[in-house]
């Protein structure tokens, strides 16, 4: 028997690392699961139990010894009630669907529903997850016990085979503990080092190599869809002025509050970065360029009618001055750069020309789009 729980032990960790790849995906770092993963992952958990019961060991002919309630405790610690009586139902419906129906089978398929009831409760209780995972492991060792002593006239052997489950199932639960946790750990590394390598620390916009990842992907979407994509390049006049008048101090405040401009005059789906020091852009999808430039003189004036207050009360105004592009109603290219650097050039023409202004690129009169 020994043998064969450890046998469960080691595919069930196996099942673990699937899981921990799958959570990094749709589960780490977010705040409050939504029913449709706590639903698969109930069903998930539910077929990991009933591919431990074909590794189980018979101590009775209808009655097997495994580890597949701690495939109910496990997701009930993490996700709660919900998965937890997912998990508990597939368990014992695949225990009659494996080994046949009959009076003793329905007996054990109820213990597991019994054991997924149980474990979601419990997981109302507000402990620490070791802790709550060994008081579920032992509530089932429980359930399964009267189970046992209701199925197996001899009570002896009954006794002596619970015992030896118990040990390597509270055991089990430690080791099964440490590793969901390290696994838990390293997903939300994992997240904060993605989000690190993407995000600019000073305004939380995207960096500037995660714009032009962005601008990549998005341009060859636009191309493979024949729709359009604008890029907008944003830039703060005499930002010089305010450093040197106010110091960096008072530049970095002013950086923050104008990303919040920026995110809050763009359309929901626009994608605003930051490209390194007052350098701003803008990827503006599906608008043709007389849209996109409506988005930024939107965003212009909004800039300019807004008050910047520095940290000691000072209020400054400031301008900005913005070049657009689009593709393909200003440039035929298959390079997203020659985008970008169109919108640089234009950029540079709203400077030149005073400041304070937008400047497009002009369409391209051949061009027919639906």
């Amino acid at each position: 028997m020994i043998n064969i729980l450890f046998t469960n032990f080691c595919i069930f960790v196996t099942f673990l690392y699937i899981s921990g790849l799958l959570s990094k995906k749709y589960v780490a770092g977010v705040v409050t699961p939504s029913i449709t993963i706590k639903i698969n992952a109930g069903m998930l958990f539910g077929l990991y139990g009933i591919i431990l019961m074909y590794y189980s060991f018979p101590i009775d002919p209808q009655f097997f010894v495994d580890l597949r309630h701690l495939a109910i405790v496990v997701i009930a610690s993490y996700l709660g009630w919900l998965p937890s009586l997912i998990a508990g139902i597939l368990i014992a419906l695949g225990r009659l669907i494996l080994f046949g129906v009959s009076s003793s089978a329905a007996i054990a398929g109820a213990g597991m529903l019994l054991i997924g009831i149980v474990c979601g409760l419990l997981s109302r209780i507000n402990w620490d997850r070791l802790s709550i995972m060994m008081l579920m492991n032992i509530s089932s060792m429980l359930v399964l016990l009267c189970i046992m002593l209701m199925n197996i006239p001899d009570h002896q052997k009954v006794f002596t085979v619970f015992t030896q489950h118990v040990i390597i199932s509270v055991l089990a639960t430690v080791v099964i503990y440490m590793l969901t946790e390290y696994i838990n750990t390293s997903n939300k590394l994992f997240l904060q080092m993605k989000k690190n390598a993407e995000t600019d620390y000073l305004t939380s916009l995207h960096n500037l190599r995660q714009f032009e990842q962005l601008l990549s992907e998005r341009f060859l979407e636009a191309q493979h869809f024949s729709e359009r994509l604008g890029v907008l390049v944003v830039d703060i006049d005499n930002f010089k002025h305010i450093n040197d008048t106010y110091g960096h101090a008072a530049g970095d405040v002013v950086l923050q509050q104008l990303s919040k401009v920026l995110k809050d005059h763009s359309r929901s789906f626009d994608e605003v970065s930051r490209n390194g020091g007052e350098e701003f852009s803008v990827l503006v999808p599906e608008a043709t360029i007389h849209e996109t430039a409506a988005i930024a003189e939107r965003i212009r004036a909004a800039v300019e009618n807004h008050a910047f207050i520095l940290d000691d009360g000072t209020t400054l105004r400031i301008t900005i001055s913005i070049g657009a592009a689009v593709h393909p109603d200003t440039i035929r290219s298959k390079n997203a750069k020659e985008l970008l650097e169109q919108a640089d050039r234009e950029l540079y023409r709203a400077k030149g020309n005073g400041r304070n202004r937008v400047c497009y690129a002009s369409e391209i009169n051949d061009l027919m789009l639906s």
